[in-house]
């Protein structure tokens, strides 16, 4: 199987869609912890309350993540659409769930904290926001920042635009706009031209530029017609390849040189209700390799990851049905015991069971990329109080010189980004290349106008820390590809969505 002909039957293959009856509500989705940073707790909906939160946990309806005052966390849907949680910040999922016309609904409520909900292009996905007793309705491709303090919520349109449903009486706010509302007084709401800027924003911003250059906008690694979850943390951290008789296979950077290393090193098992318990990889492109496909050791190059039927012609089409709790291995090698759920009790607790060294630094493997550090860019962290958000009433949103005087105070605490957190194109990830078809058949970066990966040269990852070169990886052919992306930056990564 060439490349070119890998890459066009996964385009169709990664759209999640739930296949249901057209009468029958499910409540039975999984959307995925993509980003945790720092103190971050979460609620599994299985009645147990709070604990540690774990990346690339799943996340049901009537799960609640909460963060500290230090804490950062992203949750991914299906169709790559965001919710991105800022510091002392906690919400709930009121629904995800596919309803009867088969659209999928989600219906995040903002208890407390700065919450950026970033939606999509699928038109008939349904995202709503209840925060202060008021229900917001979110336009597809928008990017909406939401803030509570005490029980006042603003709502400022960074893209896009949304709704406010007021008793089916629905009030506009367009792209710069900025709507206030509270619950004590639900009939006293403002929309104001303008946005006032937060220091989370750079964050958020960060956060969306890195989807969007991995999963979208480079030739080669992702495009709109490949957005599913996690993809693009596969490109940014692995390399896809096609072997004889196996055919396509991912396989981690650093994986081929560290022959220690196994896929279920590190990771945990955490309980989800309707589905027991799932493993929840502590690896940051842990979710996709660990729910669909199976793993395969191969004796040149180590462990790669088969896709399989999830990207054959058709593709995945019920979440649920081909979901699995944990990617089987096959062709394992001697003496290696393959993984197995912990059996579940009926009665009682489910606590997640951790494996491994799990730090709160998302593990990684030597030889390839080091997470890059997002929480660089905030340059301030004044902004932080009891309610995790800044005062309201500023001059882009409602007209007093509060806002003003938070932002003087905010510009002499601010401290500047160390400038070797950022690469050549602005960026605290190294943005991705054009890609080429090496000779043994799979992709590789373009050695094309950024430096070479290799022997004796030295990729360049998070903001300027170089890292060895893990050697390249073995073709069916023996060729070799690049071992991970170069310093070079060019192409979407450098102008972000």
């Amino acid at each position: 199987m060439s490349a070119r002909r890998a890459w066009s039957l996964m385009a169709g293959a990664l759209l999640m869609v739930a296949s249901v009856s057209a009468h029958a509500t499910s409540h039975v989705r999984i959307v995925r912890l993509s980003y945790i940073d720092g103190q971050v707790q979460m609620d599994r909906a299985n009645g147990q309350g709070l604990e540690r939160a774990i990346l690339n946990a799943p996340v049901v309806e009537g799960s609640r993540i909460v963060t500290g005052r230090d804490g950062l966390a992203e949750v991914e849907f299906e169709d790559n659409g965001t919710v991105r949680l800022g510091e002392a910040t906690e919400v709930f999922f009121r629904q995800l769930l596919i309803n009867d016309a088969g659209d999928k609904v989600n219906e995040i409520e903002l208890v407390r904290g700065t919450m950026y909900f970033d939606t999509k292009s699928g038109k008939r996905d349904i995202d709503r926001v209840i925060a202060a007793d008021h229900t917001f309705v979110l336009r597809h491709d928008s990017q909406i920042r939401f803030v509570m303090n005490g029980d006042q919520v603003q709502a400022a349109a960074l893209a896009g635009e949304l709704q406010l449903d007021n008793n089916g009486q629905f009030e506009k706010v367009k792209k710069n706009e900025t709507l206030t509302a509270a619950s004590s007084n639900p009939a006293a709401t403002t929309i104001a031209k303008g946005v006032d800027s937060y220091p989370l924003d750079r964050w958020n911003s960060e956060r969306a530029a890195y989807q969007n250059a991995y999963a979208y906008n480079n030739v080669g690694y992702g495009s709109h017609s490949m957005s599913t979850y996690g993809y693009q943390d596969l490109a940014y951290y692995g390399n896809f390849m096609t072997l004889a008789n196996v055919g396509l296979v991912w396989q981690p950077y650093g994986a081929s040189s560290w022959l220690g290393w196994d896929p279920y090193l590190a990771g945990g098992w955490a309980f989800t209700p309707g589905f027991g318990y799932m493993w929840a990889s502590a690896y940051p492109w842990g979710w996709l390799p660990y729910h669909w496909g199976a793993w395969s050791f191969q004796p040149t190059i180590g462990w790669v990851w088969c896709p399989g039927a999830a990207f054959s012609r058709g593709g995945v089409v019920n979440v649920v049905n081909n979901v699995q709790a944990v990617a089987p291995v096959v062709n394992a090698p001697s003496g290696y015991r393959a993984p197995a759920p912990p059996v579940a009790p009926v009665n009682g607790n489910h606590p997640s069971m951790l494996v491994g060294r799990i730090g709160n630094v998302p593990a990684y493997l030597p030889d390839g990329p080091v997470p890059p550090n997002f929480r660089s860019v905030i340059q301030d962290h004044s902004g932080v109080g009891g309610m995790g958000a800044p005062s309201f009433g500023g001059k882009g949103a409602g007209g007093n010189a509060a806002n003003a005087n938070s932002a003087g105070i905010a510009a002499r605490n601010s401290r500047a980004v160390n400038p070797t957190t950022t690469n050549r194109s602005g960026h605290v990830f190294v943005a991705p290349q054009t890609q080429t078809v090496s000779a043994g058949g799979y992709m590789s970066p373009s050695m094309a106008g950024g430096a070479g990966v290799g022997p004796g040269s030295a990729p360049v990852y998070n903001g300027g820390a170089p890292m060895r070169s893990s050697g390249g990886m073995t073709s069916a052919s023996g060729g070799r590809s690049a071992a991970a992306p170069s310093g070079g930056h060019g192409g979407a990564g450098a102008n972000p969505k």
